[in-house]
């Protein structure tokens, strides 16, 4: 594994790992809550320095016995690991599908150049360009960089003047480990439901895994405040959404791994705001297995051995995540989650924000 992320969202992803196979990880710095799962199996690297990453993946790989692999799901590191693959001819996603999901342009012009639904855009370089920009697709719109992540410099427009403060936070936004790339998109903004579709892609089949309702909150912003999991195969849009996200893998070249994409159910139907080359954030891999008995982790490390994953679902049930905030700003002293946690059908209950 390269990288690990922060314990509270990674931590049942590497304990699901760790089942399954002999897990090593190569990050800059010494592990730390990782241990119990992986050992003395760890080697310090630069993560953005892909020849120091190849060499640490092939020291760890050659101390082991049997098949090896790499993967990671942390989006910063993606094109690393996706260039160590390549080099060491080991099954991931390929360098150019990743660019493809990581640059938020190239993906609006992939799709639109293979006619999968997707959003109007525009590329805009400066304030007056955006502006001019929404007026050619219509207000409201989105505002966003090309390439950060967790949703940060995003921002729903509805006057000339937002969009010009949205343009600013878009291009000053940013997400350490990323850098930022040049000018903004300004792209149509898409009504409608907002759902995430987990996919398993072997061979270049993409296998849909388990459908999420997002619950978003902070307007103008799009900030994740819930997901729900549930059974989805026999909504009215379920076919269309499982052949817009075939098309859209199919567009992007992603053909081996493990893909999380974002659709909003306009109108008009099905239409995808992003794809990303790795499992869903937070705690969504986890409610999918909660709800459907399938572990995604468990299929990303059968895709990254060169196995094909068994994704077929086990139960049908509902499984949620609600992040909850104070109505007003405060300083934390302390968070006491004990009685959340007894509430029957509670599966855990976990403080996010430390002291101070």
């Amino acid at each position: 594994v390269v990288g690990c992320g922060n314990p509270p969202y990674r931590r049942y992803a590497l304990a699901a790992l760790a089942e399954r196979v002999e897990t090593a990880l190569v990050q800059p710095g010494p592990p730390q809550w990782q241990r119990p799962y992986i050992g003395d199996r760890f080697r310090a690297a630069d993560t953005s320095d892909a020849d120091a990453v190849t060499e640490a993946v092939a020291d760890l790989l050659a101390s082991a016995d049997g098949a090896g692999a790499v993967l990671t799901w942390d989006e910063t590191l993606l094109a690393t690991t996706a260039e160590v693959a390549r080099r060491l001819n080991l099954p991931h996603l390929g360098p150019e599908a990743v660019r493809g999901c990581r640059d938020k342009l190239t993906t609006r012009r992939v799709l639109a150049a293979a006619a999968v639904p997707s959003a109007g855009f525009r590329h805009v370089h400066d304030r007056a360009g955006a502006v001019a920009a929404a007026g050619d697709l219509g207000l409201p719109v989105v505002v966003k960089p090309r390439g950060l992540a967790g949703s940060i410099g995003v921002t729903l427009a509805r006057t000339p003047d937002e969009v010009g403060r949205a343009w600013e936070s878009a291009t000053t936004s940013a997400f350490p480990g990323i850098d930022r790339l040049a000018g903004a998109i300004v792209e149509e903004y898409l009504s409608g439901p907002e759902i995430s579709v987990d996919c398993a892609v072997d061979g270049g089949r993409a296998h849909i895994v388990n459908v999420a309702r997002k619950r978003l909150g902070f307007a103008p912003y799009f900030e994740e405040i819930g997901h729900l999991v549930a059974p989805w195969r026999d909504e009215p849009w379920a076919d269309e959404v499982e052949f817009v996200v075939t098309a859209a893998h199919a567009a992007l070249g992603l053909r081996t791994g493990v893909t999380h994409s974002e659709l909003r159910l306009t109108p008009s139907g099905p239409r995808v705001v992003e794809v990303n080359g790795r499992l869903g954030g937070d705690f969504i891999p986890l409610l999918g297995r909660l709800a459907t008995g399938v572990d995604q982790v468990a299929a990303a490390a059968d895709l990254a051995l060169g196995r094909t994953p068994d994704v077929s679902p086990r139960h049908e049930r509902c499984a949620e995540v609600r992040f909850v905030y104070p109505p007003h700003d405060a300083v934390v002293h302390a968070l006491d989650v004990t009685a959340a946690a007894a509430v029957p059908g509670i599966a855990d209950a976990v403080a996010l924000a430390p002291p101070g």
